[in-house]
């Protein structure tokens, strides 16, 4: 299999993994799915083939996933202890 024909594979694993979790939380994103994948999955795992990360992706937990996206929330850039601060005492 080429690195094309694979890519579209796990991009449609993902979409479909997508639809499933979208019932349980409604704002997430592909973008959200896909970092997860690479940030969390794929840095504990090691995939040999498609049998490996197709595995991996419908595996994924709900409840992991969104620790995962309350995480990001939490550390982006933008947000600091010294804004939050700010908008609280403003508030």
């Amino acid at each position: 299999m080429n690195k094309n024909s694979l890519e579209k594979i796990i991009y449609k694993m993902l979409d479909l993994k997508l639809l499933e979790v979208k019932r349980e939380i409604k704002n997430i994103s592909f973008n959200d799915l896909y970092g997860y994948l690479m940030d969390v999955i794929l840095k504990k795992n090691s995939v040999k083939d498609l049998n490996d990360i197709s595995f991996y992706i419908m595996n994924i937990k709900i409840n992991k996933l969104f620790e995962y996206m309350n995480l990001v929330e939490i550390t982006q850039k933008n947000d600091t202890v010294i804004n939050d601060l700010k908008s609280i005492l403003e508030g």
